[in-house]
């Protein structure tokens, strides 16, 4: 079976309003959530989270083995869910494939007008939640092109439920270094001390303390790559 190729799709750039849902749950997310004016400058994404196949693609070629590889890898990806997305990596391991790729991760403000666009959808199909264009408190994580009628205003796949993903910045609020995630997974944390899980809105991310590497690697998180256009 031929495998999933992961796409390249270019965004023009525009200026949008941002502003983000946050759910406080221990501790404030300090990040200005807006309403503010950013822009977004010409780039491609791509169109699915990073897969297994081109993860492990990216080891062979490079040799590339984290210092501290506590959970790395912990599902032992094989050609059986080559076309999954890969998880159990950090931010660092998601930046170190998005610099050999020729990219890098997104910012907050990119995933969202990604998934959001001009016309500012509060899902990536549109304004009303379909649980069937997403896989949303799911048993486990499926391949990426699976919800094709789910994809966002620009093509992107996978943008909700499935897997989180990672963005580019490390915050810091004086008392925690922190990462913004966003999407959300096919795992539906229903108790609130978790990380809340199920498909989540364009607009709605998640305050992710950065701790040691293994703590930062979880099976419902995972990553896209956007490259800047010259």
């Amino acid at each position: 079976m031929k495998s999933v190729e992961n796409k390249k799709i270019f965004i023009n750039s525009n200026k949008y309003v941002y502003r983000v849902e946050h759910l406080t749950l221990e501790g404030t997310c300090s990040i200005d959530h807006g309403p503010k004016y950013v822009e977004i400058k010409n780039l491609f994404v791509d169109k699915y989270p990073v897969t297994n196949k081109q993860y492990l693609n990216f080891l062979k070629k490079t040799g590339y083995f984290p210092k501290d590889n506590q959970r790395f890898l912990e599902h032992k990806p094989n050609k059986s869910i080559y076309d999954l997305p890969v998880v159990f990596v950090s931010q660092k391991d998601a930046a170190e494939y998005a610099k050999w790729a020729g990219g890098r991760l997104p910012t907050d403000e990119e995933w969202q007008y990604i998934a959001s666009g001009p016309k500012y959808l509060e899902w990536p199909w549109g304004n009303k939640f379909n649980p069937t264009l997403c896989n949303h408190d799911g048993q486990h994580l499926v391949c990426v092109n699976v919800y094709r009628k789910g994809a966002s205003w620009c093509g992107c796949e996978d943008m909700a439920g499935n897997c989180w993903e990672w963005t580019a910045d490390i915050h810091d609020d004086g008392n925690h270094q922190f990462a913004l995630l966003r999407g959300g997974s096919y795992f539906y944390a229903h108790d609130h001390w978790h990380v809340g899980g199920g498909a989540r809105k364009n607009n709605y991310h998640w305050k992710l303390q950065i701790l040691n590497e293994g703590m930062n690697r979880a099976a419902t998180l995972g990553f896209r790559c956007v490259y800047d256009a010259k």
